[in-house]
């Protein structure tokens, strides 16, 4: 296994940004993705190839809708537990 610049084994990550969906790439491991902080500056894509765009579009499209299905349930749970407690209300008025 490779050690990074601070001597600990590289962690091997998955990007998730708009410009590079789905590479993985070997970074140290204490870098931390949502601040963009490295514990050293070790980097390197683990594949060669950069994908297309159409690769990268279609990547980017799915996780999208992943996104907007997330939002859509999250959605229809509140509106449920709105009527389940409206149903609940109503039986008590009875």
């Amino acid at each position: 296994m490779l050690n990074c610049g601070s001597g600990f084994p590289c962690a091997t990550r998955t990007s998730w940004t708009h410009d590079n969906p789905g590479r993985k790439f070997i970074a140290c491991k204490f870098y931390n993705h949502e601040t963009g902080q490295r514990g050293c500056n070790t980097f390197d894509w683990v594949d060669v190839d950069e994908p297309t765009n159409w690769q990268r579009d279609v990547i980017n499209m799915l996780l999208a809708e992943k996104q907007r299905i997330a939002t859509d349930n999250h959605i229809l749970r509140s509106r449920l537990v709105c009527a389940e407690n409206e149903k609940s209300r109503l039986s008590k008025e009875m």
